[in-house]
């Protein structure tokens, strides 16, 4: 093998661990999509119970067709949020199940713990050395060796299908 043999093998393991972290990392985005609907929700919760309150409060005071109106499309609004985030949340579960299977072919306890821990959990770094008692330079060469096992899973099933 001569040297640009090397440096394109080099390359394409280089190329195909990023892809892998970038699939790992899709449960990590997932879970911050899940998490913004969550308070976009929160949010107009807040605006109906106030609007009810004020409903209660003022009573006979308040033109009722048009709070009646606005407080309808707030309800219509919670709903749709409320509908989304289920969807979401769905969508959530299925990539941490997925990912959690891929995890699972790597057959070594320690890096299916790691990666689960982190791109499955989605804990921070040093969350993940504290849970599984490895130093931080350790566990970034663990993490090399996870992409590298999950890029060949995922080129198998790639070839597979």
């Amino acid at each position: 093998m001569n040297s640009s043999d090397i440096l394109a093998t080099a390359r394409r393991q280089e190329m195909n661990r990023r892809e892998a972290k970038r699939w790992l990392k899709r449960v990590y985005y997932q879970t911050l999509k899940v998490e913004a609907e969550r308070r976009a929700l929160n949010v107009i919760e807040a605006r109906v119970n106030n609007a009810v309150g004020k409903l209660e409060n003022d009573g006979a005071s308040i033109d009722r067709g048009q709070s009646n109106k606005k407080h309808e499309d707030m309800l219509l609004s919670y709903a749709q949020k409320n509908e989304d985030l289920e969807k979401e949340e769905i969508k959530l579960s299925k990539l941490k199940h997925e990912t959690r299977m891929v995890i699972s072919k790597i057959r070594d306890d320690r890096l299916e713990s790691i990666a689960g821990h982190r791109y499955v959990d989605c804990l921070a770094w040093r969350d993940v050395e504290k849970i599984d008692a490895f130093s931080h330079s350790h566990i970034m060469r663990l993490q090399n060796e996870i992409l590298n096992r999950i890029a060949v899973i995922l080129l198998k099933e790639e070839e597979t299908e």
